[in-house]
């Protein structure tokens, strides 16, 4: 029994290392591919490569935009809309969505970008949301899970949160408006909790469970001792005393020996 007590311990153990070190066994075995960084920290100047861009030409049919995906060249950027997502002018036959990485944008603030800043944009308006999604390259403080936007170059950033991604190492988010993008992390927090693809438990939370798990698994052991030993213990007791033998039937001599005198007389 004490085989796979300390096995089950060594698992769950094993399960909360694997979700402290970012990003996870969940997000994948494969590494990933370099990021391409439009300002690429110190360290990695002489190896970065240029991000790219993306551009789709969206069909029009039965006066209505047709649905499909976006993405950039080296797939660090994706847009994905639903049919009618965009609306559409008046005897158009096609409408234009691109995604580029820029230089330019509105002042972070206290946000931790964890890559590039993009900029998406449409030839009409958005009248429906659609989904973006952005690798992110930097891990220094855990993966991120929020995608943050802003419309224009003087708006603010507010948060979009993130929605379930399939793809490792990146976030998505739905959203109404178009503009800038990034992945990163709030302006309010010096580290960040790790995730999943789709966004994954605080680490505080799976402490709390691998914690309990632990406890109950190293419990376990000392249950089986005890048991065992009340087990012993009830073996060596003395038996229990079976049932009384039934008393014998006394005999009545006196009545036959004056039977016997009388048969004499």
């Amino acid at each position: 029994m004490r085989r796979p007590v300390a096995l089950a311990i060594v698992t769950a153990a094993y399960v909360l290392a694997a979700w402290l070190v970012a990003p996870g066994f969940f997000d994948g075995l494969a590494p990933a591919a370099p990021y391409h960084w439009v300002s690429p920290p110190t360290d990695l100047k002489s190896s970065n490569q240029a991000p790219s861009g993306g551009r789709a030409t969206i069909g029009v049919q039965n006066g209505a935009a047709e649905a499909g995906h976006l993405y950039t060249t080296d797939q660090q950027a994706a847009v994905t809309y639903p049919s009618q997502s965009f609306a559409v002018p008046p005897a158009a036959t096609q409408l234009t969505l691109q995604v580029q990485p820029v230089a330019t944008y509105p002042p972070l603030g206290g946000i931790t970008p964890a890559g590039n800043v993009y900029q998406v944009s449409v030839s009409t308006r958005i009248i429906s949301p659609v989904v973006i999604t952005l690798r992110y390259g930097s891990q220094q403080v855990g993966p991120p899970s929020t995608i943050f936007a802003a419309e224009t170059p003087t708006s603010g950033w507010r948060t979009l949160g993130s929605v379930n991604s399939t793809v490792p190492y990146t976030v998505s988010a739905s959203t109404q408006t178009l503009g800038y993008f990034v992945v990163g992390f709030p302006a309010t927090s010096s580290t960040a909790p790790p995730a999943s693809s789709g966004g994954g438990p605080p680490v505080a939370v799976l402490v709390a469970v691998a914690a309990a798990a632990l406890v109950v698994l190293a419990g376990v052991p000392f249950l089986l001792a005890r048991r065992q030993a009340e087990t012993d213990s009830g073996s060596g007791s003395e038996p229990e005393p079976g049932p009384a033998p039934a008393p014998r039937t006394g005999q009545n001599l006196g009545g036959s020996r004056r039977r016997q005198r009388r048969r004499r007389r």
